[in-house]
């Protein structure tokens, strides 16, 4: 058998996962295939992809899986689910959910726009995007993950009731986002505030504990999908 890949991903040295971990923890799809053959991919649901019919929790744009780790370890009779398209830390993240023996948790290497298709109504208990590459320059703003079109997929996909938490350290993209999901009736905001400052999580990001060095502030908000009889 042929050495397993070392690599170095954020500051942290890695090995490849093995076979059976990879087989365990993570998919690797294409952009192309999922949008060319999307009935060959099984549904984004708990009994699709976990065998069973517990509430399924999804961060987008998970990167190396810190804080995606410590919510399937604190709740286990929940699924998570962990998107990101960079394979590299995604291997980090198969690395923490091993190293904590994790059986309610997988990763899919995918963008989301591509994954839209799979997810059927009420499918989803919670979202998860913290910390989303911010794509500041006007050329690359397209590229944003969260927007109107991301909500109208996020309330076909969440139950009634179901949250989103946004996080970020960018104060330009988190007034932009607070701005489209401010003129959308279809969600309300979990807390009285307008929107709330720092983030502690039990466990956090690689990412957070690098830009908290800097002294960046943390923006957030959380808001819940309307219930159908309101």
């Amino acid at each position: 058998m042929p050495p397993r890949k070392t690599f170095l991903i954020r500051h942290v040295r890695i090995e490849q996962p093995d076979e059976a971990n990879t087989a365990k923890y993570l998919r690797v799809w294409h952009a192309g295939d999922l949008w060319n053959h999307p009935d060959t991919f099984p549904r984004i649901t708990s009994e699709a992809l976990f065998g069973n019919r517990r509430p399924l929790e999804m961060e987008v744009g998970c990167s190396t899986g810190e804080y995606l780790c410590s919510l399937a370890e604190a709740t286990p009779d929940h699924n998570f689910l962990g998107v990101e398209i960079n394979l590299k830390s995604l291997y980090l993240a198969v690395h923490n959910a091993v190293t904590l023996g994790l059986d309610n948790i997988l990763f899919i290497k995918a963008p989301i726009q591509s994954l839209y298709q799979l997810i059927p109504p009420d499918a989803l208990s919670a979202v998860y995007m913290h910390f989303p590459d911010p794509y500041l320059h006007p050329k690359y703003r397209t590229r944003r993950m969260f927007t109107p079109e991301f909500l109208d997929k996020m309330y076909m996909a969440l139950v009634p009731g179901g949250k989103i938490s946004i996080v970020t350290d960018k104060e330009e993209l988190f007034w932009d986002m607070l701005a489209i999901v401010e003129r959308d009736p279809r969600f309300e905001k979990a807390h009285t505030e307008r929107y709330l400052t720092g983030f502690e999580p039990r466990v956090k990001s690689r990412y957070q504990e690098y830009w908290e060095r800097h002294d960046s502030t943390v923006y957030r908000f959380e808001v819940q999908k309307v219930k159908r009889d309101k």
